[in-house]
């Protein structure tokens, strides 16, 4: 009888786990975002037409994989936003495998569906997904390569010893800011030196072929930018403005760096990338945290290099966040947030058997396929904060000028016919209205704080005219954006 029970338990889960993951790809499929709601995302969108690095089609350093791959679907599909998204989609459902595969070795083949379920529907990443980003192919290229690098370690074959080297190619022509990863290449060439499967000459000879692996790509960029010299220049100059200027790093940011610290942890990525800004979810992953703690043994870890591989690739990574990433972007966290639910999975399922706690996490699964299946929905169908000012402007203010700050990237896209233009300082504010003396006047709210920041308060000379607001998770920064107009 208990026998019979348990085969019925393990067909339950099986069941629920392989229902879930159809339905949320099936609502992904049939609810694609068309939406280019950000400076990034239309260089995305635009790098689909014509691919030009100078234009910022796309910006530097090119994701030539991930334009590639929605290159392709653009033979299908004739929204470029879409394309983009779509392409996302079907890489990362093709990432069930490793998170499969890497959950097999702790656990059965119904708890590996379970964790493979709870890891593929985790609300903050669906929503990244489902957007015309290469954060959503890159972290499906992520599962792949963790995959890889693991396998190597197991399996000492040709096939398998070169597999890693080819997926973290393709994982940084997807996305350059994952190099912190590469840590993983170097854990593997340790331990297969440890174990004497690698002498030095198989180091240099693998070490030969990641570099020949990710010329391919970088090779198509010098040779799309013309030269080696011209591509040189445009990466310094890339490189110089994320950690000098714009980039909000620990380089270029005023914050101090505890609060950057909190900032990291506690808003983007336990309360952003772990529970999607719902208070429900929240409480459902403080309980599994605390579960993790109760289940938590240090020896497993230190007997296990799979953990040890997910703990060092992830501490890496969080280094790199912490001084070179935009900490206003909580996606910027979401290689954070698979290894740490990676990690706890595994280490609570492998220690117990316990009915009550199979329950406890399929309740977590229903309530992330809820949040993810409304969210998803919602990004698909509403419009963007960006997209509500241009239709505003298309209807409302055609013969006046517009100052934004990087609304106007989406304002060009979407060829909103009233004049908009960037503007960074107040001088250069001021001098350039003058030439507009009969003209009406408007600037955004982004402009108003910049000016702010400068030490101008500008708030006598602006009177509000609209707002508009879009969900904060699909865009923390442009969600919100009021129109002013400048009183002369």
């Amino acid at each position: 009888m208990g026998k019979n029970n348990a085969i019925k338990e393990k067909a339950a889960i099986a069941f629920i786990s392989i229902i879930s993951i159809s339905w949320i790809f099936w609502m992904q499929i049939t609810h694609v975002n068309r939406y280019a709601a950000s400076w990034d995302q239309v260089d995305f969108v635009l790098a689909l037409e014509r691919y030009d690095l100078m234009a910022m089609q796309p910006h530097f350093p090119g994701y030539p994989y991930f334009i590639l791959g929605g290159y392709f679907i653009h033979f299908f599909l004739e929204n470029k936003a879409a394309s983009l998204t779509v392409f996302n989609i079907l890489f990362y459902f093709s990432a069930l495998f490793p998170m499969y595969k890497l959950a097999r070795e702790y656990v059965s083949k119904s708890y590996s569906l379970l964790i493979a379920a709870i890891l593929y529907s985790s609300t903050y990443i669906m929503i990244i997904v489902n957007q015309p980003m290469s954060e959503g192919a890159a972290i499906a290229a992520l599962w792949w390569y963790f995959w890889s690098i693991n396998h190597a370690i197991k399996k000492n074959k040709l096939l398998f010893n070169i597999l890693p080297l080819f997926v973290f190619s393709i994982l940084l022509g997807i996305r350059l800011s994952y190099l912190p990863f590469a840590i993983g290449l170097l854990l593997l060439f340790y331990i297969k030196w440890r174990n004497k499967q690698y002498r030095l000459r198989h180091i240099i000879a693998y070490l030969l072929i990641a570099g020949a692996f990710q010329f391919i790509w970088v090779a198509g960029l010098v040779l799309s930018e013309g030269s080696i010299k011209g591509f040189l220049k445009l990466s310094l100059a890339f490189t110089s403005g994320h950690f000098n200027s714009w980039g909000n790093t620990a380089v270029s940011s005023d914050v101090p760096f505890l609060t950057r610290l909190k900032t990291i942890v506690i808003n983007n990525v336990l309360w952003t990338g772990i529970s999607s800004q719902i208070i429900w979810l929240a409480i459902v992953y403080a309980v599994a945290i605390g579960l993790f703690i109760h289940y938590f043994k240090w020896n497993d870890i230190k007997r296990d290099s799979s953990m040890q591989l997910a703990i060092i690739m992830s501490s890496s990574y969080f280094i790199w966040v912490v001084i070179g990433q935009n900490i206003d972007k909580p996606r910027h966290i979401l290689p954070l947030v698979i290894f740490l639910l990676f990690i706890m999975l595994i280490n609570i399922l492998r220690n117990s058997r316990n009915t009550m706690l199979v329950l406890f996490f399929i309740v977590l699964l229903i309530s992330q396929i809820y949040h993810s299946y409304t969210l998803v929905i919602e990004q698909a169908q509403a419009n963007p904060a960006a997209y509500q000012l241009a239709d505003y402007l298309k209807s409302h203010e055609e013969s006046a000028i517009v100052y934004t700050w990087e609304e106007t990237r989406v304002l060009e896209y979407v060829n909103v016919p009233t004049s908009h233009k960037r503007v960074k300082t107040f001088e250069i504010f001021l001098h350039d209205i003058s030439y507009y003396p009969n003209k009406k006047i408007l600037i955004t709210n982004k402009v108003v704080e910049g000016f702010k920041a400068q030490g101008i308060n500008v708030n006598a000379n602006i009177k509000q005219i609209k707002k508009f607001h879009s969900n904060s998770i699909f865009d923390p920064v442009y969600h919100d954006i009021v129109l002013y107009e400048w009183i002369k």
